[in-house]
């Protein structure tokens, strides 16, 4: 995925006028410490995850596992670039409690995940309610949450469109937050609902900043 990024940025930023809104000392504090990290886009394009993935940072992305739907592994034209990766499959149509221990283990393990928590991609380029599993992946290995804001991807590449166009494309990187100050192992579905929620609204204030 590293070397995805490092390949992509030069043309994305020609191509798409690239622009990101971060604070990059912010983001290597976070890379050099030792929790997880759970990285959470709005997903509305092919192009998010390399733009996420330049967002945040190399040494952040250097330690990132990738979660992708399982028909990615099932087509023989992405099933090549999904096992280098080292791409997580995810079945959207059920709970999918093999990827969750899958994923809880990395993370356990130190490495971070790159999430799109509305489980498939926007078909109007709004941001749909958030899955809830991305909390519990988090509390349960004491990570952080990283929110990212993907604006002009849903122009430049939606879903349905085999070329890209050339939009400009902001990407924008929020504060880190912590699953421990609203969340408890008691914590019941509601509370992991207005959680995911307000970290969906995290998200929806990067495309507005």
């Amino acid at each position: 995925m590293r070397l995805i990024c490092v390949v992509s940025r030069p043309l994305f930023a020609v191509y798409f006028r690239l622009t990101f809104k971060r604070d990059s000392r912010s983001l290597n504090e976070l890379a050099a410490h030792k929790r997880p990290v759970v990285i959470i886009f709005n997903h509305t394009s092919h192009l998010d995850v390399p733009l996420a993935g330049m967002a945040v940072g190399f040494r952040l992305m250097s330690r990132v596992t990738l979660a992708g739907k399982q028909e990615l592994l099932d087509s023989w034209k992405t099933r090549w670039l999904m096992h280098t990766m080292g791409v997580i499959p995810l079945k959207r149509d059920m709970t999918d409690t093999s990827a969750a221990r899958a994923m809880l283990r990395a993370l356990r393990a130190g490495r971070s995940i790159l999430l799109a928590p509305e489980g498939t991609r926007s078909l109007d380029g709004e941001v749909h309610p958030f899955q809830v599993g991305f909390a519990w992946l988090a509390l349960k290995a004491n990570a952080v949450i990283l929110p990212v804001g993907i604006q002009g991807a849903y122009r430049a590449l939606p879903k349905g469109l085999p070329l890209p166009r050339p939009r400009k494309i902001t990407v924008a990187v929020g504060e880190p937050i912590d699953p421990q100050q609203f969340l408890t192992d008691k914590a019941d579905d509601a509370a992991y609902s207005d959680f995911a929620e307000m970290v969906r609204q995290r998200v929806v204030s990067l495309l507005t900043g």
